[in-house]
């Protein structure tokens, strides 16, 4: 899974992985839509995060694939092929990124009304790039995500579950996602999609129980959960260059045997908060 951490074990560095020297970072706009807004789904509550271009860029050292990640605004994240992205109607997304102590951050997307007929090609993409779910039925109402929030948390905890009973492997440098993991994500998917259909009456039921939560508890949980999202687009950002730098001083150019070789688990391992090399899109083609 594309967890995404704080920390590792100690390793030694040379200077030059201590002190990488700066090189420019390419990438490959793959799909670009002027306007999006996104939440932050946390607690029962929805906090707006960004507004703005919503684009998906892949990562290139030379031409081999690094990394792909999302920029909405100012806010950035990892896409990983095997990431749960559940389309709930024709303008709304939901991505889940697991961290590796057991939480989880939900994103969110709202695309703008303008851009409808144009997403089917973010739909071939993350058919093809992350565990994505899409709704077969047309909702007549458009998705207020502070309501809907309160079904994220049965979600989320359905997805830990699928999640913790492992995701894939990596088959010569590209990672597959097990056929498990994929149908018991995409169920999940379809459980919220389900739910999602159901009256209003008792979804109202459901948002009242959790809005009675304290408030203080509320309050400090996304609080964290901020942090957590700044630290995740920060670290996106930075994830490339470091990537490169680190790679390219540990093995010259090729990832996969780094990638399985104990000495370059650990080295990855020590970047920080960096996401699980293991779940990044194919990294030898």
């Amino acid at each position: 899974m594309g967890f995404f951490r704080h920390g590792g074990p100690e390793i030694t560095l040379s200077p030059k992985q201590k002190n990488p020297e700066t090189k420019p970072i390419n990438q490959n706009v793959l799909l670009q839509f002027p306007g999006c807004t996104v939440y932050l789904v946390d607690g029962g509550e929805a906090l707006e995060l960004a507004k703005g271009k919503f684009t998906i860029a892949r990562v290139l050292d030379k031409s081999v694939s690094i990394a792909t990640r999302i920029k909405a605004g100012d806010l950035q994240w990892p896409l990983t092929k095997d990431e749960p992205v559940v389309k709930l109607d024709s303008l709304n997304y939901l991505f889940s990124l697991p961290m590796m102590d057991g939480g989880s951050l939900s994103y969110g997307v709202t695309f703008s009304e303008q851009y409808r007929s144009s997403l089917s090609s973010l739909d071939s993409f993350l058919s093809e790039h992350s565990c994505f779910s899409a709704s077969t039925t047309s909702r007549t109402k458009n998705i207020d995500w502070k309501q809907f929030a309160p079904r994220i948390e049965d979600y989320n905890n359905a997805l830990a579950k699928a999640i913790a009973q492992g995701t894939g492997q990596i088959v010569k440098g590209i990672f597959i996602c097990s056929n498990v993991y994929s149908t018991q994500v995409r169920n999940v998917g379809e459980m919220l999609l389900t739910r999602a259909a159901e009256e209003e009456n008792g979804f109202k039921a459901r948002e009242i129980n959790i809005n009675t939560n304290d408030g203080d508890t509320n309050k400090s949980r996304a609080n964290q959960s901020l942090k957590r999202v700044r630290n995740l687009s920060k670290m996106t950002e930075n994830l490339s260059k470091v990537t490169l730098d680190v790679v390219g001083a540990a093995t010259g150019s090729v990832m996969t045997p780094m990638v399985n070789s104990q000495a370059g688990k650990k080295l990855l391992a020590s970047v920080p908060g960096e996401v699980l090399f293991a779940s990044l899109d194919a990294v030898s083609k």
